[in-house]
């Protein structure tokens, strides 16, 4: 089974958007690496995150909290 979530997008001007799960190590790891200021201290778990799914978008947020979030690098 695919996971999909309908959830906000800040970086899709605010709409309901498709969100997947997070894919590759390159993936997590820059996930990480942008989210890491906002997680005061917290461990970072790709699992509790997840990507909006819309061609060229490049938000990840937390899964049940969606204004914590970050944009990946391009290329990513």
């Amino acid at each position: 089974m695919t996971y999909r979530a309908y959830r906000r997008c800040p970086n899709c001007g605010d709409t309901m958007q498709d969100f997947r799960e997070l894919g590759s190590d390159a993936e997590k790891a820059a996930a990480e690496e942008v989210l890491r200021p906002h997680l005061e201290g917290r461990l970072f778990v790709a699992k509790d995150f997840h990507r909006c799914a819309r061609p060229g978008c490049r938000r990840v947020q937390r899964k049940d909290h969606w204004s914590l979030g970050a944009t990946l690098p391009e290329g990513v």
